[in-house]
């Protein structure tokens, strides 16, 4: 096995396994997140499983540490009881939650008391009072009390005994011996027994709390407590409201107190409205400001930060397991991944999700051991991955099943395109839960369509697993959605001409001609294959880019640059399986596998060479095809003589 493979199949998908210093080594900053996790005022963060919302907190815990802030880490999954979370006909929601609500300050106190102990060597800290307010503290957040009848017994027993006994004995001897033994025995009891018959039930005076939690956090030496909430939407969403409205109501009120909850969105409901109040959080009142990670990493919403980022994960990972392997990123992903376009294909197949990449590159290493991660061992991957994790949770919803099969045909099947709009005031539960599951993915909200003025859309995407199987293939998809016919690759800030890509849910609601399947197993699309695609270049690229001449980036064929730079881009871009390629393209390819180093000339104005530059377009082994508004260009049948004439005049490199 390659040692890098070896590493990145060790790498851990969950962040709580590890320990701080790997979280530390292995964390990735992406945009102002952070910084804006560092304000000190309530906050939300949001994104499905598998984002990031885990390692996001406990970095953030240990920065904070290490600035000498006092912090608790809770995760909510371990709070409760079965009697007070789950389910209990005999239990009304208010005593679920206040049980729930109990066990959770006294988690709050168990930590405190342990930070408590750990600044009481500071001279300036009166430890003997921080004792006597977590005594007070643990006294109020335990309180019970009995609604109901009580009773009183009172009783009185008494009881007595006598006995006399008289002995005589008479000896061998001249004397004679008399015994007499008297005993008296008397007792008696009085008590009065209580007896209580109502409801046991707990009872926390809020006032009180929250001055006993605001005087222990003023005791403090840096007079400020983080409370870092995570797996809130393990919470019953029945009970949420109800548990963030206390919250609010004593931790919110303390302001040196700053909070930090980690919530799955659409499995969060942190308020409730009723007809005359509402009950819970209101995020843009008591919760300032909120964070979602679904927003930044979607390959579809910027491409170029998702490349980043996605890089400097796999990297940042493996180094914090292998400190010795290639320090530099770049370096490493081309000694990890078969071309560029192979680790462009993984980010891809991510979709934005961070622990499905971890998955993703982990199988195709384990089913591929001994060689560089290719286009389709990332394909066959994420296929895989889709189907033995992804859709198990589909397949426990019958509803989502069918409107899942209903998507495909309607987006895949007929449109062959990968994305939809949904009007941005749909409310479905099964779209909702679609999404947690990360089976589709929102990539733009706000989109609006010329054919619905006044109305706005989300634009979400099919998961890459869910037409792994279709690429390369005549199914695969043409692009993320169809504008007019023509498909979008990649969207812009606003679809004005948008007709086609509306799914419409009214309709799928009224048909009833939709087959009933019993898992996703039956629904896939099956690849109809044309032809074996050569879609990676593993050897045959390193040899061309290897055997050019050291001053390619300069290099001039018939008084231009544009010649090899066109020549050498079209080449990379045919062995990758593109017959076909745009300027745009040509350049991308060029610049992304020859022109890595800054002493090489990096491609510029390849389209306007490609439509004025009468030298470039005279080239024999240059075939243009004009029948489309953006012309596309391919190579000749013997192009491969032009190029050994170009650049292997010494016969340093033949096709075979």
């Amino acid at each position: 096995m390659l040692a890098n493979n070896k590493i990145v199949m060790n790498i851990a998908k969950r962040a709580e396994r590890k320990g701080s210093d790997y979280l530390i080594k292995s964390f990735v900053q992406l945009d102002n997140v952070f910084p804006t996790l560092c304000l000190e005022e309530n906050q939300l963060i949001y994104g499905r499983r598998g984002t990031g919302k885990t390692h996001l907190l406990k970095y953030l815990s240990s920065q904070l540490i290490n600035d000498d802030e006092h912090v608790i880490d809770l995760d909510m999954r371990l709070l409760g009881s079965t009697c007070g979370i789950y389910s209990d006909s005999n239990l009304p929601i208010m005593e679920r939650t206040a049980r729930l609500f109990c066990d959770l300050l006294c988690n709050i106190h168990e930590a405190l008391v342990g930070i408590v102990q750990d600044v009481s060597g500071n001279e300036d800290f009166n430890f003997s009072e921080a004792v006597l307010l977590l005594d007070q503290f643990l006294e109020l957040v335990t309180n019970v009390s009995i609604d109901g009848n009580k009773e009183v017994e009172s009783s009185y027993n008494q009881a007595v005994s006598s006995s006399n006994t008289k002995t005589a004995k008479f000896l061998s001897t001249p004397s004679c011996a008399i015994e007499f033994n008297r005993t008296d025995n008397l007792s008696s009891t009085d008590g009065t027994r209580v007896k209580n018959s109502g409801v046991e039930r707990r009872k926390i005076h809020i006032g009180s709390v929250t001055r006993a939690l605001r005087k222990i956090v003023d005791l403090l030496p840096q007079k400020k407590l983080w409370i870092l909430l995570d797996e809130w939407s393990e919470i019953p969403i029945e009970l949420q409201p109800y548990l963030a409205d206390s919250i609010k109501r004593t931790i919110f009120s303390v302001i040196s107190i700053n909070v930090k909850i980690a919530a799955i969105e659409h499995r969060c409901q942190l308020r409730l409205y009723n007809s005359d109040k509402s009950i819970g959080i209101e995020v843009s009142a008591e919760a300032s400001s909120s964070i979602n990670l679904d927003e930044f990493m979607v390959f579809d919403n910027d491409r170029n930060k998702a490349i980043n980022f996605f890089g400097q994960l796999i990297h940042k990972h493996s180094m914090a397991l292998e400190p010795t392997c290639n320090s530099d990123c770049k370096s490493f992903l081309l000694e990890l991944f078969a071309s560029s376009r192979a680790f462009e294909e993984f980010v891809r197949a991510a979709e934005g999700i961070p622990r499905d990449g971890l998955h993703i590159i982990s199988n195709a290493v384990l089913h591929n051991p001994s060689g560089r991660i290719s286009v389709t061992a990332i394909r066959e991957s994420a296929s895989r991955w889709f189907n033995t994790n992804k859709s198990k949770d589909v397949n426990s919803n019958s509803g989502a099943i069918q409107m899942l099969d209903w998507i495909i045909n309607k987006v895949i099947g007929q449109r062959h395109s990968r994305g939809f709009l949904l009007k941005l005031d749909t409310k479905d539960e099964i779209i909702d839960f679609l999404y947690d599951s990360r089976i589709i993915h929102l990539v733009k909200q706000g989109v609006s369509a010329k054919s619905h003025r006044g109305k706005r859309f989300s634009l979400y995407a099919l998961d890459y697993g869910c037409y792994a199987d279709l690429l390369a293939t005549k199914d695969e998809p043409k692009g993320l959605i169809i504008d007019d016919s023509q498909y979008v690759e990649i969207p812009k800030i606003d679809f004005r001409s948008v007709k086609d890509a509306i799914l419409d849910l009214q309709e799928y609601k009224s048909s009833s001609t939709l087959p009933l399947f019993e898992t996703t197993d039956d629904i896939y699309l099956h690849a109809k294959h044309t032809g074996k695609v050569q879609d990676d270049y593993s050897d045959s690229n390193f040899k061309i880019i290897n055997s050019l001449p050291p001053n390619i980036g300069s290099l001039k064929l018939k008084n231009t640059v544009y010649i090899p730079i066109v020549f050498i881009g079209l080449v990379i871009r045919d062995n990758m399986g593109f017959k076909k390629s745009t300027g745009a393209e040509i350049t991308q390819a060029y610049n992304e596998n020859v022109a890595k180093n800054e002493q090489r000339k990096k491609a510029n104005n390849i389209s306007r060479a490609l439509r004025d530059n009468k030298t470039v377009m005279d080239e024999q082994w240059l075939v243009i095809d004009n029948r489309n508004s953006n012309p596309l260009f391919s190579l000749s049948d013997n192009w491969e003589d032009h190029w050994e004439n170009y650049f292997c005049p010494n016969n340093t490199f033949k096709f075979n």
